[in-house]
């Protein structure tokens, strides 16, 4: 039996099949941020991993290998990518156009990164009502706060008040000052700063301050007091040593 030609020009030859169309550089640019937009879900995976977990010591090394590497996969999708185009098409204003889009990635990519693990890391200490926290040279008590309740002699600016019994001492060796407007109350409509304290058992005009200077083993006992809306829900207390400082985060209920 004779062996069938199959010579490309023969008439019984099969068809060859059609490369598939090129693809365009839109198509390019799309799979490559595609790509990098995977690469930042990786980093942010790892980064929760690392700070959620028993490796948030070695935070201070990891943070930065992490981020590191994002930006190596990162910059190499974006150089593939561009040189795919320009080998196809040329140097085109799409090649172009794929270095800066990617570049804006990426340096949004690392800024969000590096400000939510800025923000974990410097996010206030968990404490509890009627145990001592403390935040710096600060040792604080506080109790619940009780909301709805007037001070003689003070109007509310917002429609009422939360107050909150509070003893605060200076543990450190220099003096600070007890400052009103830097602690938070965090509630149903939204954080409000601290209005003003009251020294002693029961708050009056004469013995509100906004700041009260607390000396090396000093302390001060009375009520930090809260301008807030009527039906105001109180959620969590922050405590501060000072604006800035970390602090303490203290959960209502």
């Amino acid at each position: 039996m004779p062996t069938p030609i199959t010579r490309p020009d023969h008439p019984l030859a099969p068809a060859a099949t059609p490369p598939p169309p090129p693809m365009g550089a839109g198509a390019r640019i799309a799979r490559a941020v595609g790509a990098v937009i995977g690469v930042q879900a990786v980093a942010a995976f790892a980064t929760l991993l690392i700070l959620n977990s028993y490796r948030r010591s070695a935070a201070g090394w990891l943070l930065p290998l992490v981020g590191a590497a994002d930006l190596a996969a990162t910059v190499q999708i974006g150089w593939l990518a561009a040189r795919e185009i320009a080998l196809t098409r040329g140097r085109t204003a799409a090649a172009a156009w794929t270095g800066r889009v990617l570049a804006v990635l990426v340096i949004a990519g690392v800024a969000a990164g590096g400000l939510a693990a800025w923000r974990h890391l410097h996010r206030p200490a968990e404490g509890a009502f009627g145990t001592p926290v403390r935040d710096g040279g600060l040792t604080f008590t506080a109790s619940p706060p009780r909301c709805g309740t007037a001070i003689k002699g003070v109007r509310s600016g917002n429609g009422a008040f939360c107050q909150v019994r509070l003893v605060a001492t200076n543990t450190g060796t220099a003096p600070l000052v007890l400052d009103a407007t830097a602690q938070r109350l965090d509630g149903s409509r939204g954080g409000h700063a601290g209005a003003m304290l009251f020294a002693g058992g029961r708050p009056g005009p004469r013995t509100r301050a906004f700041a009260r200077p607390l000396p090396a083993a000093a302390s001060f006992e009375g009520v930090l007091a809260f301008d807030v809306p009527s039906g105001f829900r109180p959620e969590a207390l922050e405590l501060h040593e000072g604006e800035g400082s970390e602090g303490v985060r203290i959960p209502v209920g």
